[in-house]
């Protein structure tokens, strides 16, 4: 009776507490500042609360079973060795676990002396190369280029270091259960994170090599646009039409990198354009074509001049390829300057009657596939000036 009425007592003050501690701290986080922190901290916190409350109810609950399993035990002849037993060895195990947790209270204290110097060391770090990424201070290979990526390594080193001294301080490290354990899980990141350390020396070259670098207009295997970020495991671009897209470093050390920032002295990039022509137009007047399509679109920078490259002689028809330079870096003003730019090769190839054989030939047409400028605004197209009257 005394038991079922403990047992009983524990659960029904374990509740009232349980509710108490809940309301109340949902009334405190309701008070604090922002409506996003008010919203998001009290399921986690009341959760936190009412699991805790349960665990204490469970642990006094045990508890009095243990006592009152010693104690029946004890009252009879029989079984009174077993009792006085349980009893000898919960206080054994109580004393012992108190004599580990005193002792490994100076261990304790030397790993957080330890796990102390190497935040220090990493927020000194830190402002260093703060300095260095803003332009203000230039060690050697160590510019605002290679900081951001030199800092997280120095980072990780330290703490993989500071970890390392104070393994041998930290409780229960001697212990052959800790020591297996720990076999274990240097088995399982090594097995796993082979292609996170991989990914992560990928980057590592990839800013130590300067392949690439922030703001710059690049072309990554099939995909073009701005470099956004250079980080350990991705690089992000960012493409003419707002798309985001991150490469793996592996992919990008794998493939070829065209940079097409390095070339422009303006802080611009540079812009191809390719077609092919048959062999029965003069190359003079591709050129010719070429330079003028580009003379036509005003985002197309004069200087350095536009300029055109035959790439190949195929067998029905030459490669050519216009390359101009572009003074905007924006990848939507790039893309922008592109459509125009292919829009005009089309208007005067048409309008002079050059057939554009791009991207594939076969076989001669019976009919030159040219588009007159009679049809060049074609319903539902309109010529410029009709697209300026009020609709």
């Amino acid at each position: 009776a005394v038991l079922a009425l403990a047992l009983v007592l524990i659960w029904a003050v374990s509740r009232r507490l349980r509710d108490a501690v809940t309301t109340r701290l949902a009334r405190r986080v309701e008070t604090l500042p922002g409506a996003v922190l008010a919203s998001r901290l009290p399921p986690v916190f009341l959760g936190m609360a009412s699991h805790a409350g349960v665990l204490l109810a469970w642990g006094l609950s045990l508890l009095v079973l243990f006592v009152f399993l010693a104690f029946s035990l004890d009252q009879f002849a029989t079984t009174r060795a077993l009792g006085e037993g349980l009893l000898h060895a919960f206080s054994a195990l109580l004393l012992q676990s108190l004599t580990s947790v005193a002792e490994a209270i100076p261990g304790l204290f030397v790993a957080v002396i330890i796990f102390l110097v190497a935040w220090l060391c990493t927020r000194v770090c830190g402002e260093l190369f703060e300095q260095v990424a803003a332009g203000q201070l230039k060690l050697g290979m160590l510019d605002a280029h290679t900081a951001p990526a030199t800092r997280h390594i120095v980072n990780a080193s330290l703490w993989l270091f500071a970890l390392a001294m104070a393994y041998p301080y930290l409780p229960g490290a001697q212990t052959e259960a800790f020591k297996g354990l720990s076999v274990i899980l240097g088995i399982m990141v090594s097995i796993g994170a082979s292609g996170v350390v991989g990914q992560v020396a990928s980057g590592v070259i990839l800013v130590y090599t300067r392949a690439l670098s922030l703001g710059e207009y690049v072309g990554i295997q099939d995909h073009e646009g701005t470099v956004t970020e250079i980080g350990l495991f991705v690089t992000r671009l960012r493409t003419g039409t707002g798309v985001e897209v991150a490469l793996p470093n592996a992919l990008v050390i794998g493939n070829v990198t065209r940079n097409f920032s390095r070339q422009s002295v303006d802080g611009g990039t540079v812009l191809e354009a390719a077609i092919t022509i048959g062999y029965d137009t003069p190359w003079r007047q591709v050129h010719a074509l070429l330079t003028e399509a580009a003379a036509a679109v005003p985002a197309i920078s004069r200087e350095p001049a536009p300029f055109v490259v035959q790439t190949a002689l195929q067998d029905a028809y030459v490669a050519y390829r216009l390359v101009v330079h572009v003074s905007a870096r924006e990848p939507d003003t790039r893309a922008r300057v592109q459509s125009d730019l292919h829009a005009s090769i089309q208007d005067l190839f048409n309008r002079y009657g050059v057939q554009i054989m791009s991207p594939s030939y076969y076989d001669d047409p019976a009919e030159p596939k040219i588009v007159p400028e009679s049809k060049w605004y074609t319903a539902p197209a309109r010529p410029p000036a009709q697209d300026q009257e009020p609709r």
